[in-house]
């Protein structure tokens, strides 16, 4: 064989096994892609030996009721609208921390959104954002962040799209566009920012097309997504100040200020010293 085209053939080789295990990675990294479907959110009881009820309003109807269990407090239930439903319900565990909390956003009696709870902090959530009593966008958090949602984007029964996170700044988006289970559209993100698009063509579960997006990294990134929908400063200035830093600009001179010294430089130039006076008897 000769030698250049042994060369050309191993140089195939490597090429073709590094682009199949760079399939393979990808296609582990959508393993965890679970198409869960849709459950409905359930009013959970809220009953004990005991009750404490309070008019908040004062229109003669309670809106706020406590329930006990052997002198604990073991669950709260809520009218925010003092329309006489239950909007709100909170379930106490060991030392009153909260283990989960139910809502009816939109005030039609129906639940909107239930929140797991771990040591006291928001661990998880359970939403329905079309209003229809089934949950069809599930959020993790860790912290004060959102690392993880999971959604029925269209609305068919089961999940179809999954997103990442880190400290509460989108890195990755899969999407099952067709609804067959699979992802076939991946994107990647930076600092929050759309960077690049792959692609299944052939539907086997693989990116086969890759794209850049031109996204401008040199503009401040986007604020971090909180969990419990609360503000975060504090990494906000932290990212933007990185991206100021890598873009390496000098700190803006103010114009006004140097005018001000060349104006006090020639004042202090012009300014002509009087002679010494000599004292009388020298």
């Amino acid at each position: 064989m000769p030698r250049r085209l042994e060369i050309c053939l191993t140089i195939s080789v490597v090429y073709l096994l590094a682009a199949c295990g760079g399939a393979q990675t990808e296609a582990a990294d959508a393993s965890d892609a679970v198409a869960r479907e849709i459950v409905p959110l359930e009013r959970e009881s809220c009953e004990g030996s005991s009750e404490t009820l309070v008019d908040a309003n004062g229109d003669g109807r309670a809106n706020i009721r406590h329930v006990f269990e052997d002198g604990n407090e073991i669950c709260t239930e809520i009218d925010l609208n003092f329309d006489g439903r239950i909007d709100v319900t909170r379930i106490f565990g060991e030392g009153h921390q909260v283990l989960r909390e139910q809502h009816d956003f939109d005030f039609d009696g129906r639940l909107d959104q239930q929140a797991y709870y771990e040591n006291g902090k928001l661990d998880r959530k359970l939403l329905d954002t079309n209003f229809d009593n089934m949950v069809d966008t599930w959020v993790w958090c860790q912290g004060a962040y959102i690392v993880r949602l999971e959604r029925d984007r269209h609305h068919t029964g089961r999940v179809d799209t999954w997103e990442l996170y880190q400290n509460g700044m989108l890195t990755s988006v899969r999407y099952d566009d067709n609804n067959d289970g699979k992802v076939e559209r991946w994107e990647t993100y930076k600092l929050g920012r759309l960077v690049e698009v792959a692609l299944d063509g052939d539907m086997d579960g693989r990116p086969d097309f890759k794209e850049e997006q031109g996204a401008d990294m040199a503009a401040d990134p986007l604020e971090p997504v909180s969990c419990d929908g609360t503000t975060i400063p504090d990494l906000a200035r932290t990212a933007s100040e990185r991206a100021r830093a890598r873009r390496k600009q000098p700190a803006a001179t103010e114009p006004e200020d140097e005018a001000d010294d060349d104006e006090e430089e020639t004042d202090r130039s012009s300014v002509t010293e009087a002679p010494a006076v000599e004292e009388e008897g020298e």
